[in-house]
């Protein structure tokens, strides 16, 4: 690197950020420039620069491997010294899957004492699965002393735009590369030997190239130096730059430019043996001139010595000199030279000329097989090749749609929509395969009316021998008026897609409990191992208050989908669990849950999920009183439900907001957020008990601001519809704001009555918190009304409850109605003060499992791990794991 020059402050930022790393704050930086500004250059004599201590770990994408699944990531195990399968063990594993694997071998590196630094070279080329792993593996990195920089060109397609979020504020940054300076080309001229320019004549090579290393460079090499120094002769165009790589290699032996020429037709890195293979030439002498003239560069790889180019302007301008003719006949030799089948393939398609129905069955076949091993990106990728070889048109129109379809389950939905906007017009009738999908695209966009329309024109036109394609066009519209609310007709295309399923689905079970017809008959695959089953039953249980039933069943779904790496489809299954946990006032594990889920969604770009999510995550807070974390997830959740417009979606986030309203105290705001609802809703809709208690929400909140009728017409119909369905747990909370809206009318009898029935259904319902909700309520009615015995019992029994589940907004209710009846109530600390991430983690480790144990359970490094057991043992005022179960359990009485 000794013809670098200039960069300091980018060279001096790096230094910085490494130091932050050393810290045990991981850093993440962003490395941007056109081509040629010299990221590569940068990072490289950052690295050559480094103490003894660091861990270096290099990758690059490459513009013929972006198609490869996690190619870039099995780079980085290969610099680790472990076998690729040691991260990737399928090319079919969903991105988290091999994130995770990615964060538990960075916590390997450990070991070797100092920080790591990653480095990804040409990231624009990487390929997308590698990114979202490395994305999802740096989220989780905790105190982990890493630094990874990121090279890219600034226009990539979006491919690295959550590595550009993670590199902001304290976590990291982004260096944008311009042009050198013209002391910087001074400085460079004379470090090639050229001697010092004149200021003048520097000044006129920066105007001329913009000071691109890359071009400055070729002209300090190709250039008479006096030309350089004059400002009168001109210099020649940077454009010319393909001129001055033909130059050179003009000027090496034939069989030199005939290993180049083989080199770029190959792509690289290729092997050498191949290179020489296809050029034709036995010895490897040939390559020497090559490497000395700076067009080829040797390195060892896996399988033998490759080369490379050492720029990809240079390959460029050497494949695109070559002839038509002699590049397919290149082609055509290639394809019987390289390993693979599928290389075989994509040469003999550069060698095509037109229409090959041959090579486009291949291709088919290939993307067959691709997509039954799960790569569906590449899959995808030979479809559109395969069309262009078809000499039907409906055989290329098969292939683009085929295409399409996979590309929106991959969330590849920019490429998609640029695949459709490029198809023809169908000649008549559009075909019932095509209008579903499009209605799938329509639906990923969040185009909802036009992927009903579409959807709906695709099971008119489907033929009833069409089984496959009318059961997933069903499953579509169920999904869609779920997410509208329209319950009855997600049950209508829910049990007609289920006709053909194993089992009931879990939109299919939620359908019906949100359209007041929840199914209690044993599902389906009742005895299934399959994971899907397990949430449709989990779903089943939640929604008809069997808590801890539907706990159990989708904690084994999540684990289950998470094991078999199917992370995203978990998403669901773990925003069910979280929410049978809120309800069951297992707060923390509530908390605990979505907040890993919150983060996978965003990690694996699922953002139609994130405004359930959030929903999900804020009511546990707001039931501890963490009102800060509640009210940003209800911020978020509502940004969420504005961006996708549906209608579950702002009723969820409406919800949650009541939920932090009402914990906080706050009437006034419950009864404008959910009044609306109330006015607008019919049975069914969101109030189903067993679903959702918003009515009892309302009700309570317009009993505290004395509206006692209003709050009468929206108690009334739950109850009864409760009492229909055999709810207690929906009945227990009916109960409860029964008994104050009878004490608010003066009728104390009553009053009692109510809250007598209502903690007979929490016990019968098998729930701490609503017995405890109603034991503080009747004791506050109590107190009021001068029984202050009565009112000592309710309000103890209360807040022994209360103390152990953390209940804390509850818990100060409670404690001021006891003041208020001249008692002080006996102060407890609530479990240790842990967060909820120190908690899970030290709930874990007191279980008996090893810390990389815990650090696998929960995604994170190992030094994660350490680093919340060091705060456990400090806050607990424990000093090893032994102490660990005895004081959790002393908590949790």
């Amino acid at each position: 690197m000794g013809e670098f020059v200039g960069r300091t402050r980018e060279l001096t930022a790096l230094a910085a950020h490494l130091g932050c790393a050393r810290a045990g704050r991981p850093q993440v930086v962003v490395v941007e420039g056109e081509p040629g500004t010299g990221k590569t250059a940068l990072v490289q004599t950052f690295l050559a620069g480094l103490d003894a201590d660091v861990t270096v770990l290099q990758a690059g994408g490459e513009e013929i491997e972006e198609l490869v699944p996690y190619g870039v990531v099995e780079q980085i195990a290969l610099g680790a010294g472990e076998p690729g399968d040691a991260v990737v063990a399928r090319a079919a594993d969903e991105p988290p899957t091999v994130g995770a694997a990615l964060v538990a071998l960075l916590g390997r590196l450990r070991s070797r004492g100092g920080p790591v630094v990653l480095a990804v070279d040409d990231a624009h080329w990487a390929d997308v699965r590698s990114v979202q792993a490395l994305v999802f593996a740096l989220r989780r990195l905790g105190t982990a002393p890493v630094l990874t920089m990121v090279a890219s060109r600034p226009r990539d397609g979006g491919r690295i735009e959550r590595l550009r979020v993670l590199a902001t504020g304290e976590r990291g940054a982004r260096l944008r590369l311009g042009g050198l300076d013209v002391d910087e080309l001074v400085a460079l001229g004379r470090a090639l030997g050229k001697g010092a320019l004149p200021v003048p004549a520097a000044q006129r090579l920066r105007d001329h190239t913009g000071g691109v290393p890359l071009h400055a460079r070729a002209l300090f090499d190709e250039v008479d130096t006096a030309v350089l120094r004059s400002v009168q002769v001109p210099l020649p165009s940077p454009m010319s730059y393909a001129v001055l790589v033909m130059g050179r290699l003009s000027q090496c032996p034939p069989a030199t430019r005939e290993v180049v020429a083989a080199a770029a037709v190959l792509g690289e890195p290729c092997r050498l043996q191949d290179a020489l293979d296809l050029a034709g030439v036995s010895g490897v002498d040939e390559v020497a001139p090559a490497v000395a003239a700076r067009l080829l560069t040797t390195g060892p790889g896996p399988d033998g010595a490759r080369l490379r180019f050492p720029h990809a302007l240079i390959r460029a301008a050497v494949y695109h000199d070559l002839d038509l003719a002699t590049r397919s006949a290149l082609h055509i030799r290639a394809a019987g030279i390289v390993a693979t089948t599928e290389e075989a393939l994509r040469h003999r398609l550069a060698a095509s000329t037109g229409s090959d129905p041959l090579l486009a069955v291949e291709l088919d076949r290939l993307a067959a097989g691709q997509v039954a091993r799960g790569e569906l990106a590449r899959a995808a990728s030979s479809l559109v090749s395969a069309a262009g070889l078809h000499p039907d048109p409906a055989d290329r129109r098969r292939c683009v749609l085929d295409a399409v379809e996979l590309l929106v389950r991959t969330g590849e939905r920019a490429r998609a929509e640029e695949l459709l906007a490029g198809l023809p017009p169908a000649p008549g009738a559009v075909a019932a395969g095509e209008s579903h999908v499009r209605g799938q695209l329509a639906f990923a966009a969040g185009r909802m009316a036009e992927a009903e329309h579409l959807l709906l024109e695709a099971w008119a036109s489907a033929a009833d021998t069409e089984t496959a394609l009318r059961t997933k066009i069903c499953e579509r519209l169920c999904h869609l008026y779920y997410l509208q609310l329209r319950p009855d007709d997600a049950v209508e295309w829910g049990n007609r897609a289920a006709l053909a399923a194993p089992w009931s689905s879990g939109l299919l079970v939620t359908s019906l409990a949100l359209a007041g017809r929840p199914d209690t008959r044993p599902l389906r695959g009742a005895g299934s191992d399959d994971p899907a089953a397990a949430v449709a039953r989990g779903a089943q249980l939640l929604w008809t208050e069997d808590l801890a039933g539907a706990r159990a069943e989708l904690t084994t779904a999540v684990t289950a989908l998470r094991r078999s790496g199917m992370f995203m489809a978990s998403l669901h299954a773990q925003g069910y669990l979280a929410l049978a946990e809120h309800r069951m006032g297992a707060w923390e594990d509530a908390v605990a849950h979505t907040d890993e889920a919150v983060a996978l969604a965003e990690d694996t770009e699922q953002d139609w999920t994130l405004a359930r999510l959030h929903s999900y995550a804020a009511m546990p807070l707001a039931a501890q009183g963490e009102w800060e974390l509640a009210e940003a997830h209800v911020a978020a959740a509502a940004a969420a439900a504005a961006a996708t417009g549906l209608s579950l979606d702002r009723v969820g986030s409406t919800v949650a907001a009541a939920n932090v309203a009402d914990a906080r105290g706050r009437h006034a705001v419950v009864v404008e957020l959910l009044g609306p609802m109330a006015a607008q809703a019919r049975s069914g809709v969101a109030g189903e008990p067993g679903v959702s208690n918003w009515p009892c929400l309302l009700a309570d909140a317009l009993i505290r601001l004395g509206r006692i009728s209003d709050a009468d017409e929206v108690l009334a119909p739950y109850e009864r519809r409760a009492t229909e369905l055999g709810r207690n747990l929906a009945r227990a909370a009916a109960g409860r704001v029964r008994g104050w809206l009878e004490a608010a009318r003066g009728d104390l009898d009553a009053a009692d009555r109510a809250f007598s029935e209502a903690a007979c259904y929490a016990r019968a319902g098998g729930s701490e918190i609503d017995g405890a909700l109603v034991a503080l309520a009747h004791g506050a009615v109590a107190r009021r009304a001068g029984r202050r015995r009565d009112a000592a019992t309710q309000l103890g029994a209360a807040r022994a409850v209360l103390v152990r589940l953390g209940a804390r907004p509850a818990l100060a209710r409670c404690d001021g109605e006891l003041a208020a009846c001249g008692l002080s109530p006996v102060r407890r600390t609530l479990p240790g003060g842990l967060t909820p991430r120190e908690l899970a983690v030290a709930r874990l480790a007191a279980s008996g499992i090893s810390n990389p144990e815990v650090a696998a359970e929960l995604v994170v490094s190992v030094n994660t791990v350490e680093f919340h057991l060091r705060n456990v043992y400090a806050k607990l005022g424990i000093h090893s794991r032994a102490e660990l179960a005895p004081h959790l359990a002393d908590s949790d009485q």
